[in-house]
Formats: C-alpha cells, structure tokens, sequence
C-alpha cells in the first residue's frame, strides 16, 4: 500500500485543470481592474503603510498572475479532487458572502470606509499619473 509520506516531501494538491478570467468574472459577477504592474504594486505600498492592507505590496507578486497547480504524483498514485474548480470557487464566494473584509480580516464599518476612500484616493492619484505620462 502506497503511503502520501512514499510520494515525496511536497506535494501539490489541487482540481484539474484551471479558470479563465472570463469565467472568475462570469462565476463571481465581479469586475477586473487593470493597472500597470508598477502602479498596482506602489498603490498597495501605500495602503500598507497606512494601515489599511495588513499584508506588504510584495505579497500583491502572487496575486499578479495566474497560477495553475498540477496534482499529478497524487493522481499518479490513483488520487483524485472530490471537487472541481468551480464548485471551489463557489465555496469560497460562499464563505466570505456579506462580510467586510480587507485581504482576508474582518474590518469595522467605520475601517472599511476609510479604506475604500483611501483605495478611491490611491486609484485617482494613479490615474492622473497615468494621464499625465500619456501625454508627454
């Protein structure tokens, strides 16, 4: 009988295959919002160090492209997901439906508005930055 301690020190678990943007969108009814690298990474940079992102920009790197996991040793070894991505997707929408939360804790009322104002803040700066670069 083969033991998950015989497959090695680290394995990767995860359903087969992967989500498109367009189908993140279509599942969560959300939006993406496109920034440069640079203006994403400097805008979560300042939330930070206002308190506002508990988590420093550099964290942001993970999230900046896509990730697909493959799971085959454990297939290999005749394991298979109970659950695909979507069904995963929708447990985790699920999970944090009518909270407040920023990256992942429970923020107050009060918090998540100052929050969103300096999110609101941080985007408009960019933009003007942004405009501005655009017509030199």
């Amino acid at each position: 009988m083969l033991r998950l301690r015989d497959l090695g020190p680290a394995l990767t678990v995860g359903s087969p295959g992967w989500l498109t943007q367009e189908q993140v969108e279509r599942l969560t009814g959300m939006r993406r919002v496109q920034l440069s690298e640079t203006a994403a990474l400097g805008t979560a940079q300042r939330l930070h160090q206002f308190g506002v992102l508990p988590a420093p920009a550099s964290e942001l790197a993970l999230a900046l492209h896509p990730w697909a996991v493959d799971s085959a040793t454990l297939r290999a070894a005749g394991w298979a997901a109970a659950y695909d991505n979507e069904t995963c997707l929708g447990v985790l929408l699920d999970t944090i439906k009518g909270r407040r939360a920023v990256a992942g804790r429970r923020v107050e009322r009060k918090d998540a508005a100052l929050g969103a104002a300096s999110a609101a803040v941080a985007l408009v700066g960019t933009a003007a930055l942004l405009r501005r670069a655009r017509r030199r």
